[in-house]
């Protein structure tokens, strides 16, 4: 049969979500208080793609009718999202937007039960201070919800996997104390994210059964650039409650370019120089060339030299000056050779022409001051008139 075949699967119920924080390139952070947040107690998910209205082309005749008219497509520009909890979460509340988790030991009365004294326990939220911006680098929001069809779960794929790969969130809506439950609501603007790739490696140990490898992963990383995503899936975190550590993704290489890349392209990125000379040569021999550089956590760069991983970006080659042409000013040579530092560093520079320069003639040291060939040597200033 041509076409596509599939089962029609309703989405009914939202059973498990899942909260990734993001880092400065895109990726599921590893190393923070909070890498991964699982909940089963959210309320509703949403999301609106929002359009920018094609341009509109009309042209009236003489005689009032409409000659011309055309309507270019809307395009995708962004999504918009909701999210509204069962209860003022507050690890959720501040990987969403910010602020800061107030937090007591475990031994502290006021720790659940069975908490151990090394515990960091979460009794309440503080926002971030006024006029500063919330959110962080963002966050990623997947859901599962169940696929029905015929009244009853998928017999394949019994699960929808809702994917927002990146957004960034504020609290909406007002917050009320009453008779009732205080709403919790999280609204904000997602967009695409490469650098999500199939999610964070969360660290499941201790949890039972044990899922498969992979089993929460979202199963078309290529498609992350996208705003919005779902798939069906065979399996969702149900019954995973709090915070998980992401384990993330070995660096297998790293290929030079302006920036370089990783391979994978989902793989978790250094966090400064120390860190990725610890992961040795990651397939490089040669040294880089002018201008290439790899991205680092830290927000800083580095580059491969041809035996170790060093600071910086790529720098161009020092061309050392062998002659210098009369003029106001004048030039060195060859082509792109470096101005000599002071005028003891034109001892080796050769002038052209050799006679004594004429009125005004000079060139430009580095250290700012300025030197001419008065037919024997080279000299402080610019050639007497």
């Amino acid at each position: 049969m041509a076409g596509y075949v599939h089962d029609n699967a309703a989405s009914v119920r939202g059973v498990a979500a899942r909260i990734t924080r993001l880092g400065s390139d895109g990726a599921p952070t590893v190393g923070s208080a909070c890498d991964v947040y699982m909940t089963s107690g959210f309320v509703r998910f949403s999301f609106t793609p929002e359009y920018s209205e094609g341009e509109e082309i009309s042209i009236t005749s003489a005689s009032g009718a409409v000659c011309v008219y055309y309507k270019s497509p809307d395009s995708l520009k962004s999504v918009n999202t909701n999210l509204e909890l069962c209860d003022p979460d507050p690890v959720v509340t501040q990987m969403m937007v910010g602020g800061d988790v107030l937090t007591v030991p475990g031994n502290s009365d006021r720790a659940p039960l069975g908490s151990a004294v090394e515990d960091v326990v979460a009794v309440g939220y503080a926002g971030g201070a006024v006029g500063e911006e919330g959110g962080g680098d963002g966050v990623a929001v997947e859901v599962w919800a169940q696929a029905v069809v015929g009244g009853k779960a998928a017999q394949t794929c019994p699960y929808w996997h809702y994917l927002i790969p990146y957004g960034k969130y504020r609290l909406d809506g007002d917050r009320v104390v009453e008779n009732g439950n205080l709403a919790t609501v999280f609204a904000g603007t997602g967009g695409g994210n490469a650098a999500f790739g199939p999610g964070p490696v969360m660290d499941l140990t201790g949890v039972t059964p044990v899922p498969p490898d992979g089993a929460f992963d979202w199963e078309f990383p290529t498609y992350t650039d996208r705003p919005f995503l779902y798939a069906r899936s065979a399996y969702a975190p149900v019954g995973l409650q709090g915070c998980y550590s992401n384990l993330g993704v070995a660096i297998i290489a790293i290929v030079a370019g302006t920036p370089a890349t990783m391979v994978p392209v989902n793989a978790t990125r250094p966090k400064d120089l120390a860190a990725l000379q610890d992961l040795g040569a990651l397939g490089n021999t040669t040294a880089w060339t002018t201008g290439q550089y790899f991205e680092l956590l830290d927000d800083t760069d580095a580059h491969w030299d041809g035996s170790d991983w060093v600071a910086g970006k790529v720098p161009a080659p020092v061309i050392p000056a062998t002659g210098a042409t009369a003029g106001t000013p004048g030039f060195y040579t060859p082509t792109g050779a470096t101005t000599p530092a002071n005028l003891a560093a034109l001892s080796t520079v050769v002038a052209s022409p050799t006679t004594a320069w004429v009125t005004q003639q000079y060139v430009n040291l580095a250290d700012l001051s300025t030197a001419w060939w008065n037919g024997t040597a080279w000299a402080l200033g610019k050639a007497p008139t």
